[in-house]
């Protein structure tokens, strides 16, 4: 394989890897609830510095994981640009998740100031909520545990919606392994019928 060749092919599984990582990040953030409260010790009723500790462990872990997402995208975008240069077959694909990303793209100024930006009102949580479009805008400041959740509606960044996100990420991918057949069958098969066993989705291999 010459040079070019070389070089297209660490594009692609650069590539792969960090859409791979979008849908991860996607998926830990619609369980986070679970997670979170599954460190919570079962008191009830929770008084006031239990709640306070509950939200903020909550905002921790999704604020970790929408920054790792929208990185992992903003570098998904860039090799997607690269390869879709250098492969006809993929421009279609490539360009649409582009496109739909395009969003994210202006998020990455704001990265490092998303806390000031975020949480210049006394109610951060409720604030929060309200800019990733999970509670409505005239909500109220008090957010009851219940509340802490994220939906496929969560604006990764106050600008995206997550559920159609990860769809364009896995159909992105999917393409790739069609075109470059990334994976190896077996392993494919094999998680394949672990998923049918276990009533799961089948998990992609990591890369």
């Amino acid at each position: 394989m010459d040079q070019a060749g070389n070089n297209k092919s660490a594009t692609v599984y650069l590539l792969a890897d960090h859409l791979d990582a979008v849908l991860a990040a996607g998926e830990d953030l619609l369980k986070v609830h679970r997670t979170v409260f599954a460190e919570v010790p079962k008191r009830r009723p929770h008084n006031v510095r239990d709640l306070v500790d509950i939200q903020r462990r909550w905002l921790d872990a999704v604020r970790v994981l929408e920054m790792t997402l929208t990185l992992r995208c903003l570098q998904a975008r860039e090799r997607a640009d690269e390869l879709r240069r250098s492969d006809d077959r993929v421009d279609g694909i490539a360009s649409l998740f582009i496109g739909g990303t395009a969003p994210l793209a202006d998020a990455a100024a704001e990265l490092g100031d998303w806390t000031e930006i975020d949480f210049q009102t006394g109610d951060e949580i409720a604030e929060y909520l309200r800019s990733r479009g999970l509670i409505p805008i005239d909500s109220e400041g008090v957010v009851s545990p219940e509340r802490l959740v994220v939906t496929a509606n969560f604006r990764i960044a106050r600008r995206i919606e997550l559920g159609p996100l990860l769809d364009l990420t896995a159909a992105f991918l999917d393409a790739l392994e069609l075109f470059y057949e990334l994976y190896d069958e077996d392993e494919l098969e094999e998680r394949a019928a672990k998923s049918d066993e276990e009533g799961t989705l089948p998990t992609r291999p990591v890369i």
